[in-house]
């Protein structure tokens, strides 16, 4: 269930995130600030692909990043319950 969160925009921001409403198409400042959060979840899921991958690749002896990866997949799964 959607909650609710209040932000402290500057008059600027809010303006952007208008502009972006109408010109992105939504049909409200929530779900361009939605879209964002989605589209930064994405972007970290992909970095973290990318550090999986490079470690398969390089062979690399150094100890993996468990913690980090564990966190980070914590982080986005929370953020998509939250969605």
């Amino acid at each position: 269930m959607p909650s609710t969160l209040n932000i402290s925009l500057t008059d600027e921001q809010k303006g952007w995130l208008n502009s972006r409403k109408e010109s992105g198409g939504f049909a409200s400042t929530s779900d361009v600030v939605r879209d964002l959060i989605r589209t930064e979840q994405e972007q970290e899921k992909q970095v973290l692909l990318n550090q999986f991958r490079k470690m398969e690749a390089d062979g690399s002896n150094e100890a993996e990043p468990a913690a980090e990866i564990l966190a980070l997949v914590k982080k986005v799964k929370k953020g998509r319950r939250a969605a």
